[in-house]
């Protein structure tokens, strides 16, 4: 804390002192060499006061945010964070699909892998690459946290968790209602469990059901470091859910982009027709645009 912030402190801890009571009285002067100075006791009186603007100052923020629902939060989006800093491979099961992968958060690149048929989605900067089988063409397009940059939490974390493991983990900045919930471990670590909610208050309305909300509960394990180990969501009244297990932190990551002539353009969407809403109880697919 400098100065500036000291007195602020200092100033707003002492306003509403009681009448007649001075927390700064007039010091006493001794002499020295004829001269009258003052005792240095003010660092004697400035430390207590301190003490007190502080602790008022932490009970008040306690008052305002419960010291469990603020902690847990600021946990998880520090996790979140945390597990932004290096690469990591990922094994994710959505319904009945399976998705395999590494990711670099700081080189931006990642592949990720549909177990079964071939599918692949490679991210290189702000493109991805995609294809639907082994046979297929590459299709690339804007990276898909960028097309569902305004996608309502719950939509956006469905599609995202299997294809951009990253991006989604962002998305927990939407969370509600987050609590610790006891310990957590798996292969190599261990670490605490919370539990979250999330809420799309129009996301229904994409289905024909105006006014009525989509909903997912799910729990995040974070391990001893401050990263993120395991998610799991489940999705509204469907019951779909979505696990995406962290692994291998600090595993080399390269990914090249397809060869040229192997690649297309995914066509524009036409004026005028709205992009077709994404639902959370579809099983997500590797195409997400």
């Amino acid at each position: 804390m400098n100065e500036h912030e000291f007195r602020t402190l200092l100033t707003k801890a002492t306003e509403d002192r009681p009448p007649g009571i001075n927390l700064m009285p007039a010091t006493p002067k001794r002499r020295l060499g004829g001269v009258l100075t003052p005792k240095r006791r003010l660092a004697r009186v400035l430390v207590p006061i301190a003490s007190l603007g502080v602790a008022a100052l932490v009970g008040a923020i306690a008052v305002v945010l419960p010291a469990s629902q603020s902690s847990a939060q600021a946990q998880v989006l520090a996790a979140a964070e945390n597990t932004s800093q290096e690469s990591y491979r990922i094994h994710t099961t959505s319904g009945a699909k399976v998705f395999d992968g590494a990711i670099d958060p700081v080189q931006r690149v990642a592949v990720i892998t549909r177990a079964g048929d071939g599918a692949e989605t490679r991210f290189i900067g702000d493109q991805m690459f995609d294809k639907e089988s082994r046979d297929a063409k590459w299709m690339v397009s804007p990276r898909s946290d960028v097309q569902l940059a305004s996608a309502p939490p719950v939509v956006a974390l469905v599609k995202l968790a299997p294809l951009d493991p990253q991006a989604a983990l962002q998305r927990l900045r939407s969370a509600t209602d987050v609590r610790e919930h006891g310990s957590a471990s798996g292969q190599g670590w261990t670490g605490r469990r919370f539990t979250f909610s999330l809420e799309d208050a129009n996301g229904t309305e994409a289905k024909g059901i105006p006014g009525k909300s989509l909903r997912a509960t799910g729990a995040v394990d974070v391990d001893d470091q401050g990263r993120v180990r395991r998610l799991e969501v489940t999705f509204g009244d469907t019951g779909q859910r979505l696990v995406m297990e962290i692994s291998d932190f600090g595993t080399p990551v390269s990914v090249t982009a397809p060869p040229a002539d192997q690649v297309e353009q995914l066509p524009a969407e036409k004026p005028g027709k709205p992009t077709k809403p994404t639902k959370p109880t579809d099983e997500p697919t590797v195409k997400t645009s």
